[in-house]
C-alpha cells in the first residue's frame, strides 16, 4: 500500500476529523500530481533578474562553498532559495555588503554560509539567551538544549567574522549601527516580526536589504502561530507598503514539488528595501 493510501486509512481512524483531513489529503495529493517545477524554476529565475540577479551564478557558488564547508549540510531537500539569493548578492558588482546582520541565530549554519559568502563583511548574528523560554521550548531545543547550544557554538566558531550576541531583537530599538543586509528569521508571529521589521527599518543603510523568512500569504489568523507559522510578516509588509515607506518582492521559499506543490501552505522569503 502507497503511502497516500496508509495516510488515508488512518484518517479513518477518527471518524470526528474525516471531512476537513480527506478534503485537505486529496487536496494536496492532486496539487502534487499537477506540479509543474520547471514553471516556477523560469519564474523565479525571472524574479532574481528583477534584482540584477542571476540565479544559476548564485547556484553555482553555493555549490562550491557548501562542499567545502567541513560539516553535515541539511537535507538539500529543505535548503532554502535565500541561500541562492544570499550567493547572487554576493556576486553583484553593484552592490557591497559590509555589515550584515540576522536576527534568529539558530543553528549557526546560516551564519557561516554568510561568512563564507561575504568573507569580507562582519557578521552580526543575535539569538534569545539560552534561558529565555522562548529559546528553549521551540524548536524542539527543550530535551537537548546543551547539546544544540555546544554545536551551534562550534559553528559560530569557525569564521572571525562571525559576531554573536545574545540579545532579544526587541532591543534593536535603541541599536546605534546601521546595517547594509538584515535577515530576519526570529519568531514569524505577532508583535515580534512586526517589531523587528520596523527595528530593521531603522538601522538599515541607504540602499540597504532587508530579507525576511518564512512568509505566508494564505492564512487566516486563527491558523497563525506566535512562532513558527503565521500571516504577520505579509501583512506588516503591505501595511508599510501602502503608506509609500518601502517596496517588496516576493521569491519562493522553496522549489521542490513537495514543498510548494499546495498553493494554501506555500511559503515566500520577501525581499524589502526602503522607498
Amino acid at each position: 500500500m502507497n503511502n497516500f493510501l496508509v495516510k488515508i486509512f488512518n484518517i479513518f481512524k477518527t471518524p470526528q476529523k474525516i471531512p476537513k483531513k480527506i478534503l485537505d489529503k486529496l487536496s494536496y495529493y492532486f496539487s502534487y500530481k499537477r506540479y509543474n517545477q520547471t514553471f516556477f524554476e523560469n519564474e523565479q529565475n525571472e524574479i532574481f533578474e528583477y534584482f540584477g540577479l542571476n540565479r544559476q551564478e548564485g547556484i553555482k557558488k553555493l555549490t562550491l562553498i557548501k562542499e567545502d564547508l567541513d560539516f553535515k549540510l541539511r537535507n538539500s531537500e529543505m535548503s532554502s532559495e535565500h541561500e541562492v539569493f544570499f550567493s547572487c548578492l554576493s556576486l553583484s558588482k553593484n552592490k557591497s555588503f559590509i555589515d550584515i546582520l540576522e536576527i534568529g541565530t539558530f543553528d549557526g549554519f546560516n551564519s557561516l554560509l554568510l561568512s563564507n559568502l561575504f568573507p569580507n563583511s562582519n557578521i552580526d548574528t543575535i539569538d534569545l539567551s539560552d534561558t529565555d523560554g522562548d529559546f528553549t521550548n521551540f524548536y524542539n531545543r527543550k530535551e537537548n538544549t546543551s547539546k544544540f547550544i555546544k554545536d551551534r557554538n562550534i559553528i559560530l566558531s569557525k569564521n572571525k567574522n562571525i559576531n554573536f550576541s545574545h540579545l532579544n531583537s526587541l532591543k534593536l530599538l535603541n541599536y546605534k549601527k546601521k546595517y547594509d543586509l538584515i535577515w530576519i528569521d526570529g519568531a514569524h508571529g505577532y508583535p515580534v516580526v512586526c517589531i523587528d521589521i520596523i527595528n530593521s527599518l531603522h538601522i538599515l543603510k541607504e540602499n540597504g536589504l532587508i530579507l525576511c523568512d518564512d512568509v505566508h500569504l494564505k492564512l487566516n489568523q486563527s491558523n497563525s502561530d506566535k512562532m513558527y507559522t503565521s500571516i504577520a510578516t505579509y501583512e506588516t509588509l503591505n501595511e508599510l507598503k501602502k503608506q509609500n515607506l518601502i517596496k517588496f518582492r516576493l521569491v519562493y521559499k522553496r522549489l521542490s514539488t513537495k514543498y510548494n506543490c499546495f498553493e494554501s501552505t506555500r511559503k515566500f522569503v520577501a525581499i524589502v528595501s526602503k522607498i
